[in-house]
């Protein structure tokens, strides 16, 4: 039997995607020229993952993990409405749901502040890839990254939004060892995925390292602790039991990371946004000293936060 032709099943591969193991060019098979590792596709999706990575296993049963949490808490299901509404839920569905509207404050300000038409932008985490159709219709150049391809919730349900905007890239690839060439993308970001590496470090020094110099790294509404916390939050236990890595860092931690990858933070953000520091009592004092005072204390002061942290790569 003939081997299927990659390219009727994913768009052509820009010369950027390397190998994941070596970063050696892929031909039209999906095959190394430099270590002769061969790599498979079909759904649309380019799977791009070293079987020598380390801790592969333990991520790789997210991929279980993830739809049967999603069954148990009654999202696992494609809604077209909802997902058209990604992730502006809050603003225009009416939810009143405080992690969205965290990712929705953060992923607006990256739009707004740090992505122009035209820039090649990438996103690790991506999970459905939602960012799509905000990003396209930008005139930007999008690639989706995720370990998990599950048709509902994961880089299968692209298929969805590559029929609203048009196609992109989607690749299963692991965040700790991009399959990308150096300074390939404009900008490169994150929703709530960072604190499920199980090298910090080394997720943000992929990230900075396949961005381009004077490029931005964003890492939007990631969970924080204060630290004289634990790191293991209570309310997570059920996500660990099933597989899910699932880790609770200080700002300080993420801005350590930041700062060994050589990346210049620009903006620290509580990741819900002023409006509700406002809204706390000793935090809405201290915005009359300014932004940044009041969410240095609220993220040292409050047990449990969430912080939406950008940067520049030096």
């Amino acid at each position: 039997m003939r081997p299927p032709d990659y390219r009727l099943l994913v768009p052509p591969l820009p010369a950027f995607v390397c190998c994941p193991s070596c970063r050696g060019p892929l031909d039209d098979e999906l095959a190394c020229a430099s270590c002769g590792r061969r790599y498979e596709a079909g759904d649309g999706i380019v799977r791009l993952l070293d079987p020598e990575a380390p801790g592969l296993e333990a991520k790789l049963r997210e991929l279980r993990a993830w739809p049967e949490l999603a069954r148990e808490q009654g999202w696992y299901e494609a809604d077209d409405r909802i997902d058209a509404a990604l992730p502006f839920l809050n603003r225009d569905l009416g939810w009143r749901d405080r992690s969205w509207g965290a990712t929705e404050h953060g992923f607006e300000l990256l739009l707004e502040r740090w992505v122009r038409p035209g820039d090649r932008v990438l996103e690790v985490g991506a999970a459905k890839s939602w960012a799509a159709q905000h990003l396209l219709p930008r005139g930007c150049e999008y690639v989706a990254c995720d370990l998990l391809v599950d048709p509902l919730i994961g880089l299968g349900r692209g298929a969805f939004f590559a029929a609203r905007t048009g196609p992109y890239l989607r690749l299963q690839a692991d965040a700790e060892r991009l399959p990308f060439a150096e300074g390939a993308f404009d900008v490169a970001f994150c929703v709530a995925t960072l604190h499920h590496a199980l090298d910090l470090g080394g997720m943000v020094r992929e990230l900075a390292r396949v961005t381009r110099r004077g490029g931005v790294v964003a890492a939007v509404n990631e969970g924080t602790r204060a630290p004289y916390v634990s790191g293991v939050n209570p309310e997570q236990e059920h996500e660990r039991e099933l597989g899910i890595n699932e880790h609770v860092h200080t700002m300080w931690a993420y801005l350590w990371a930041f700062a060994r990858a050589r990346l210049q933070p620009v903006r620290l953000e509580f990741a819900e946004g002023p409006d509700e520091l406002a809204r706390r009592r000793i935090a809405g004092r201290l915005l009359r000293l300014g932004r940044l005072p009041a969410t240095l204390w609220a993220l040292n002061a409050y047990p449990y936060a969430g912080v939406s942290l950008y940067a520049r790569r030096r």
